[in-house]
């Protein structure tokens, strides 16, 4: 899980040594105002198993992520095919007590550790914006990728490319 994401959470670390962090904001990227994060089956499959094997997947959380889907309208756009439509959502992790993801860096989203700060006086997400070319680097490196997502559809009946995480995490979640 973390080769695959080392490069990004280098940049990250590289960037909070230099006091570019997102310790010090409200997270405005991580909701319904600016947040449309989907998962590739992959991505999905890893936090599922992280979830899993840490115990976090309590009946609490499958409410939490069936309210996302409700509330955001984060329904597939074509259902036999579970295409989506770029929504906007609140993460189902957002809202916990301390400023900052609780999920560690090693089964975040990719697209979560590419979306760096770039000034050491953040406040709600000024000055951030995704590095579309270190994922671009990242994708590049790790070309068993593709192989990887489309076995993880296969074994779980999965037909989406990606997914909001809320849809991706009770996907997996159900078989």
């Amino acid at each position: 899980m973390e080769n695959r994401r080392e490069i990004l959470i280098q940049h990250m670390e590289g960037l909070e040594t230099r006091g570019m962090g997102c310790l010090g904001c409200p997270g405005t990227c991580c909701t319904y105002e600016a947040n449309s994060m989907l998962l590739t089956p992959l991505e999905a499959y890893e936090l599922f198993t992280f979830l899993q094997t840490s115990g976090q997947l309590t009946p609490e959380l499958k409410a939490k992520l069936e309210a996302s889907i409700t509330t955001y309208r984060l329904e597939p756009k074509y259902p036999k095919t579970r295409s989506y439509l770029r929504k906007t959502y609140t993460c189902p992790f957002f809202g916990h007590m301390e400023l900052g993801c609780p999920l560690p860096r090693e089964v975040k989203p990719y697209g979560c550790l590419a979306f760096d700060s770039h000034h050491v006086e953040l406040k709600a997400s000024e000055h951030c914006y995704s590095e579309i070319e270190l994922l671009e680097q990242r994708e590049r490196l790790h070309t068993e990728e593709q192989e990887l997502n489309q076995k993880i559809q296969k074994d779980f009946n999965i037909f989406w490319e990606k997914s909001p995480i809320p849809n991706a995490l009770l996907d997996f979640w159900k078989n």
